[in-house]
Formats: C-alpha cells, structure tokens, sequence
C-alpha cells in the first residue's frame, strides 16, 4: 500500500539525517518491489494519525521530528557552501577531460554542516581519469584545501575542504556494480540526489543506464545542471596519451595512504582502476542501511 512507501522513504531520510519537503518525498518516494502508487491524501493521513510531523515544510517520521530543526538550521550554511562548489565547479569543468562536476551526498539538499567538506562526483573521458584526478586534485592540495585526512601534517585545513573521492569515466557510466549486496538504499538516495553543477549532456546517459538504481522510485525526475552551458560547447575529443596517463597513474598510486591500500579493490568502499576511482574509506552505508531496516520493521513495513 501507498503509506508503506511514504513510511519506507521517511525511514531513511531519517537514518542519513534529512527531513524532506513534500516535492522531495514525492520525487524519492520509494515503492518498493510491488511499485505501490504515491497519494498524497496517505501521507495526509499519516500526519493526523501522528505518524508523520510535519513542520516548516518538513517532513519526518515522529521518532525523527528533531532532524526537522536540525535541517532548518544547517540551510544556513549552504548558499556559502554552494558558491564554494560552484568556484570548484568552474575550474574542474576547464580540464579538457571533465565531463560532469555533481556535488553530492546531503550537502547537495542544502544540508551543510558547517566545517564538513564538499564532495565532488565527476564524470571524465574514457582513457582519462587518471591525468583527471592529478589536476583536479592539485591546486586544492597545494592551497590546503583538501579533507584533513589527506594534508597529515600540513596543519589547518580551510575551510570547505574539497573531496574529490568518486570518478568514473564516460565508457563506464552504469554505477550499479558500486552498490551493496541485498539492497544498497544509501546508494540509491545518493545517487537521485546528486547536484550538478556543469556537464556537456552526459548526465541524460547516466540516467539512462542506472535503469536499476531507480527502478524503485518511479517518480524520480532526471537532474538538471546548474551551469550546463559552460561545458556544452568546449566538449570535444581530446588526443589520448597513454604515457601521460600511465606517468600520472603510477604517482598517484604511489601516494595512496595506507589506508587506500589496505582497501583498494576488496569490496565497493574502495575502487581503484582506469574506469572509476573510488576512495570512501569511512563509508557508512551498512550503518544506514541496518538504521533503515530497523526503523522499517518497527512500522512492521517490508524494506
């Protein structure tokens, strides 16, 4: 039924800490394997029944009411934290290689914690992501302006640090692979809600094959980039140099912290190869995925 899939899409906005509007509840509604329809008149009963608190515009189930203020008070950051991602943006987006710059993970809901970090999706040329990273890397490296983890010793960080930990390239567009087995809804809500901020019309492929990431949220809209112009007219094929590319490989992997190392290629946290690097070392899906189950079977709601 229509009110297990607004319960299922509240559960795990409050498992990663966000209290969606109505539209964002619509746009993410999952209705699970059986497909349920969204009505909206199941959510108004929800509200009066006491299930579900609605409050400035926000939504979340009662045991997570407090993520309501919590939201509320987080936008404050984000219109700094936006136009930081958006100078990013506008640099990434000059490398000859770079096809989409998206922010992601709850800061791209405006959810901004004030000293996180902003975290960065790109797509670059097949052939290319290695020279891709080198310099998108670089010059927040040397400005001090990378996450804390990567400057060791270097002492304080600025602020807005940038996380470029997730590219995949052009020929390798279907992220499915990435997810957990048995179900991966960290993933599935990452992925719906990335922000983009400058592509060339890749992202209508992106959509297209991550058919199966989606498939349980019928009304999902595909995004729209921000700053799409910028990067529509310079898209063109770049000569391949597989010195370059090979040079810049064997630095990079070079520099790997240990961390990196360890996990490199063991599982989904971790993915390091010509297609897509991937280095969420402090990845906590299964935590939300074992608070989202949880709060499902307390609604005795299938997940």
């Amino acid at each position: 039924m229509n009110r297990a899939g607004i319960i299922r899409t509240l559960a795990f906005h409050g498992a990663w800490g966000y209290a969606p509007t109505r539209l964002q509840l619509a746009m993410f509604y999952d209705a699970g394997l059986s497909k349920e329809n969204f009505d909206v008149s199941e959510l108004d009963r929800l509200i009066e029944e006491g299930v579900v608190v609605e409050s400035e515009a926000h939504l979340a189930l009662k045991p997570f009411a407090d993520q309501i203020r919590q939201g509320r008070a987080r936008e404050f950051y984000f219109p700094r934290k936006l136009r930081r991602a958006r100078q990013v943006a506008a640099y990434l987006g000059r490398l000859p290689w770079v096809r989409a710059v998206c922010l992601c993970n709850t800061t791209a809901l405006g959810q901004a914690r004030d000293e996180g970090d902003l975290d960065f999706f790109i797509i670059a040329k097949a052939g290319a992501i290695w020279r891709t990273r080198f310099f998108a890397a670089l010059p927040f490296k040397l400005l001090g302006a990378r996450p804390r983890a990567e400057l060791g010793a270097q002492g304080a960080r600025q602020a807005d640090p940038v996380c470029l930990s997730f590219f995949v390239t052009d020929d390798s567009l279907d992220l499915s692979s990435f997810m957990l087995p048995d179900d991966d809804p960290y993933f599935r809500y990452w992925f719906l809600s990335l922000l983009p901020l400058s592509e060339d019309g890749v992202l209508n492929e992106l959509w297209e094959q991550n058919q199966k990431i989606r498939e349980r949220h019928p009304l999902a809209k595909r995004w729209m980039a921000l700053d799409s112009e910028k990067l529509v007219s310079k898209h063109k094929a770049t000569s391949p140099s597989s010195w370059l590319e090979g040079k810049l490989k064997e630095v990079q992997e070079k520099q790997f912290p240990e961390s990196i190392k360890q996990l490199a290629n063991r599982d989904t946290r971790v993915v390091i190869g010509d297609q897509a690097l991937k280095f969420h070392v402090d990845d906590r899906r299964e935590e939300y995925r074992q608070k989202y189950f949880d709060t499902c079977k307390e609604y005795g709601v299938e997940p």
